[in-house]
């Protein structure tokens, strides 16, 4: 409902297995969920967990399997967009009381993080844009903010989890913000416009040079924006 495009498969299929080592991975039409998402209906406080994790995956099959990210630095673009997905599902399921909890629960654990270990940047590939600063204000070298970590931030393999599951985090964060920004709709748009162009160049030839557009990254976003 919330997007215009058809969901992108001809079928999608939930597995759950036990002792999964997440609580869901998604796949192109099918997604492997821990069996211990299930629940019995007199359980009302799993529905909360389970159903953001279902509508989770199947953001991700949308954004993340049928859309990919075009390298590892664009990997914030997908999760970011399949969050704000799924929150918008929360927020309609379980109302904006729960939602603004959410999102605020979700703002706490990035601040935590940065305060502790340092400024998480979502594309390490490109230097983020200059801050606006005074005169006597001295420039921040992004290297010397990239030598706070005893990692790479320039490679997924090198990245810590914790660094990474904030990344994630931050990406749903900044997805909020544009909503501010721009409005909701003007960012669906986006969203339905990148499935659009997806969805076309699926059904070409593979040497028709479309299917550049099954791929998302931080330059074709911003542009889009």
């Amino acid at each position: 409902e919330t997007l215009s495009n058809r969901y992108p498969y001809s079928c999608y299929k939930q597995v759950f297995v036990d002792e999964t080592y997440d609580d869901y991975r998604s796949y192109a039409t099918m997604s492997i969920l821990s069996v211990n998402l299930l629940h019995s209906a007199v359980i009302v406080d799993q529905v909360y967990n389970t159903r953001t994790i279902m509508a989770q995956a199947i953001a991700e099959q949308f954004f993340g399997c049928f859309i990919s990210m075009q390298n590892w630095s664009d990997m914030w673009l997908n999760k970011g967009v399949s969050q704000y997905l799924c929150g918008l599902y929360c927020k309609k399921s379980f109302g904006n009381n729960e939602y603004r909890h959410w999102v605020q629960s979700v703002l706490q654990d990035v601040v935590k993080y940065e305060e502790q270990f340092g400024g998480i940047v979502l594309d390490p590939s490109q230097p983020p844009a200059p801050i606006p600063l005074g005169a006597n204000t001295p420039q921040v070298n992004v290297k010397q903010n990239e030598e706070k970590y005893y990692f790479s931030i320039r490679n997924l393999h090198t990245m810590s989890p914790m660094y990474i599951l904030a990344l994630h985090k931050k990406a749903f964060l900044v997805m909020r913000m544009l909503e501010h920004r721009i409005g909701q709709e003007l960012l669906l748009q986006v969203f339905n416009k990148q499935l659009s162009l997806a969805t076309n160049a699926a059904q070409q030839k593979i040497g028709s040079g479309l299917w550049g557009h099954m791929l998302i990254s931080t330059n074709v976003f911003t542009k889009a924006i």
